[in-house]
């Protein structure tokens, strides 16, 4: 009987370290020379890293793509908005459920072991969206971690509303999503008064979307930073997006990053869809027909945990997407010049372990870590982004997922 479950052998830790990753009890509980394990798995020098994380994206939209015409598409965020309510309408748990699973294979394909997804909470579409992926977590629990944040596509104010937010939370989501911006003009405060209200009454973790114009003068963010503090909510509030920092002043901006450390705020950055989100106000000085990224290398810089996902996935807001977190990256990196060699690792641990610190899990290539774990198609981190986007072999809590050994013998030298 071997002293490990499971051994991967010449594993590349590090472009210059190869070594051997013992795993038992779904750890990682030695990293070294090691004999053989009970099973085994030669990475033959490929890279290893922590499986991927999905940190924000959308399951109960995903592939509406199907159910859209021609002229659906090209459309501005709002105009995606109002068509999104119609195919709403139709929903079902069958045809959500058959949908997000689809996309769920396609992510496990590509290395993702943990996800947090947003799920509509809204009038249109009711509880349907929260029940459907309920039951797939429940069904996919030992192939992929997932998180499911109640989202209020539609706004929280209304009584009816936060009445299905609450239901919603107490059915089993498991952090409080926010969209301010789908509120009635002046009510956007109003939408943060009510997140954090929930948040605290059920002691959820905030995930807000804000921001997705670079228009600073609509930013929300100081708000959310402002009722974080006033609210005794620090190292819990997670903002995605936060585009209009990238237009704000430097100084102003600068201060602003100050604030969210202090507060020890989360960014989720999702780069193919915020490059394509378009706005009305097309001729505006501030909104311009594309969109940007926010103050990516700034942030971290400062040490904010940022995290990166794919956001919307063959559905209304954008209409392509492979489910894959290396073209997400090649996004990020070109989009923001990520260049250095300091901001590459950094943007890959963006996919890896900020992600699953956001996750409240434990990963990492160490001893002690949760052996979640993807054996990429490279041999170094500069090479997992100029690559095929195929993970040969993804592991979860120490349990062989899929691999392809032709795959991984084909490159090693």
């Amino acid at each position: 009987m071997s002293e490990f479950s499971l051994v991967i052998k010449n594993a590349r830790i590090t472009d210059t370290t190869i070594t051997d990753i013992g795993i038992n009890n779904g750890r990682i509980e030695k990293i070294g020379k090691l004999k053989s394990g009970n099973k085994n798995i030669d990475a033959n020098k490929h890279f290893v890293l922590s499986g991927f994380v999905n940190s924000h994206c959308h399951l109960d939209k995903s592939n509406l793509l199907d159910k859209m015409t021609e002229d659906h598409l090209g459309k501005s965020l709002e105009e995606n908005r109002i068509l999104l309510k119609k195919l709403k309408s139709s929903y079902s748990r069958a045809d959500v459920e058959k949908r997000a699973t689809n996309t769920i294979e396609r992510m496990l394909s590509k290395g993702i072991t943990a996800i947090r997804t947003q799920v509509d909470v809204d009038p249109t579409a009711g509880i349907i969206p929260i029940k459907s992926l309920l039951s797939i977590k429940e069904k996919y629990k030992d192939r992929v971690h997932i998180e499911i944040a109640a989202f209020p596509q539609e706004g929280v104010v209304d009584e009816a509303k936060r009445d299905l937010m609450e239901k919603a939370i107490e059915l089993g989501a498991d952090v409080v999503g926010g969209l301010p911006l789908v509120e009635e003009k002046g009510n956007e405060k109003k939408h943060l008064e009510i997140l954090f209200e929930l948040a605290k009454q059920y002691n959820k973790a905030l995930d807000i979307q804000v921001d997705e114009t670079n228009d600073p003068r609509l930013a929300i963010l100081p708000e959310v930073l402002k009722k974080t503090k006033e609210e005794n909510y620090e190292g819990r509030v997670t903002v995605t997006h936060a585009i209009a920092l990238s237009r704000m002043p430097t100084e102003k901006a600068k201060k602003i990053i100050e604030q969210m450390k202090s507060l020890r705020i989360n960014v989720i950055v999702t780069p193919s869809a915020n490059m394509i989100t378009r706005f009305v106000e097309i001729n505006d000085l501030w909104m311009r027909p594309s969109n940007s990224i926010t103050r990516v290398t700034e942030l971290f810089d400062n040490g904010i945990n940022i995290a990166i996902g794919t956001d919307n996935i063959r559905d209304i807001f954008y209409p392509f997407g492979n489910c894959s977190m290396i073209r997400e990256l090649h996004m990020l990196i070109s989009a923001t010049r990520m260049t250095t060699r300091e901001y590459i690792d950094g943007a890959i641990s963006m996919a890896t372990t900020n992600g699953a610190k956001l996750l409240g899990l434990n990963y990492g290539i160490e001893e002690g870590k949760q052996a979640d774990i993807i054996i990429t198609d490279a041999m170094s981190k500069l090479d997992i982004l100029n690559s095929d986007e195929i993970i040969p072999c993804v592991i979860k809590n120490g349990n062989i997922m899929s691999l392809d050994e032709n795959k991984l013998q084909r490159r090693g030298n």
